[in-house]
């Protein structure tokens, strides 16, 4: 077994689009151990979403193998792209990006 990270193409909705779970996980061979998991998102640069992350958006995963990241009360500027990596010794991240956009019209498109 290799290393991989996968973002679900599908975003789950809850509680009338108020709030979003990007669901994730990943893998890796035995014998390595998760030492950090991070979520960053696109704002003209990649930037690194707090380890401790407070108020609107909470990382839900572990070190083993979720990497699920639930953002609340959506708002537009929430509109980006998003991947996870995660370090075992080596750095990997996400097979692929996930795109959010949150419109004024409450749709949410993932």
């Amino acid at each position: 077994m290799g290393f991989s990270a996968s973002v679900k193409e599908r975003a789950n909705k809850h509680l009338f689009l108020s709030l979003v779970e990007l669901s994730c996980s990943f893998t890796y061979p035995s014998g390595y151990t998760v030492t950090a998991t991070e979520w960053y998102y696109w704002k003209w640069i990649w930037t690194k979403i707090p380890d401790k992350s407070t108020g609107r958006v909470l990382y839900l995963g572990n070190n083993d193998n979720d990497c699920t990241l639930r953002i609340t009360d959506l708002r537009e500027e929430d509109s980006t792209s998003y991947y996870f990596r995660f370090t075992t010794g080596h750095s990997w991240i996400s097979g692929s990006q996930i795109v959010l956009s949150v419109t004024g019209t409450g749709t949410l498109v993932v």
